[in-house]
């Protein structure tokens, strides 16, 4: 398994393929499994593409004082893209967007692209009520009932009515264990104080802001809000999907290849 190591911290992470580097950064509460075959994908594609499990969720190393910190995720992000041939790009799903955009404010020389999947560089008085919700789910109710109270949020109707299978082995799935749901709770409670209006405009990399025309958890509008900020970002909201944009909408992945082969 390799891993990555940086001020006491272990990173984790899945690697696969040849070529250009992806680092793929995962949602709240989520590490590279949530992923499924999609570092595949782009391996096939000519990519060598890596899934991160975060500091905080095993295998990684645990959380310094159980607090969960944008800054050091982005650090954390950087020091697994330093390990791959560039260009790389970082590529994140709503939280891991935002740590990706962290990242990306730094202006590392480790990577040079930066892609938000149905994630929002804004702070709202809704989105830190979801987040909140997020925050008493993982803490106040039986890790069991997690799947079924979360996949009505995390897809689109569309994915939902048409692939309705698909999301019952989700939901069966979904069993955090006892420090996932305690990791969650960290992420969970350091995304209702993250703000990140005053970094957007900080990034100069090449970036692709992609929203999800039924997501109903990161607003498309608050997408477009965001590419809005950061200097020449490129934005596309796909119909017919929701918060798991790349699972959701082929479209969606082949806008990201076309993008990151440019």
């Amino acid at each position: 398994m390799p891993t990555v190591e940086r001020a006491g911290r272990t990173i984790h992470y899945t690697q696969e393929g040849e070529g250009p580097g992806i680092v793929l950064v995962p949602g709240l509460g989520s590490g590279a499994q949530l992923f499924g075959t999609l570092p595949r994908r782009f391996a096939r594609h000519g990519f060598t593409c890596c899934a991160v499990d975060p500091v905080g969720l095993p295998p990684s190393g645990s959380l310094p004082g159980g607090i969960y910190d944008f800054a050091q995720a982005a650090h954390d992000v950087l020091a697994v893209a330093a390990t791959l041939p560039g260009p790389v790009a970082l590529v994140g799903t709503s939280l891991g967007g935002k740590v990706c955009l962290a990242a990306a404010a730094t202006n590392s020389p480790h990577a040079e692209r930066l892609v938000m999947l149905c994630s929002s560089a804004l702070q709202t008085p809704r989105s830190r009520r979801v987040y909140r919700w997020f925050e008493l789910l993982c803490t106040e109710v039986e890790g069991r009932w997690l799947g079924d109270l979360t996949a009505p949020f995390l897809f689109g109707e569309t994915f939902l009515n048409q692939k309705s299978g698909f999301v019952d082995d989700i939901v069966r799935s979904t069993k955090p264990s006892e420090a996932g749901r305690l990791f969650m709770k960290a992420q969970a409670q350091a995304l209702q104080a993250f703000d990140g209006s005053e970094l957007a405009p900080l990034v100069k990399w090449p970036t692709l802001c992609l929203a999800g025309a039924e997501d109903v958890l990161t607003l498309p509008r608050e997408v477009l809000a965001t590419a809005s900020l950061i200097p020449g970002a490129e934005h596309e909201c796909f119909p017919n999907a929701g918060h798991s944009l790349l699972l959701e909408s082929a479209a969606a992945f082949e806008r990201v290849l076309a993008f990151l082969r440019r």
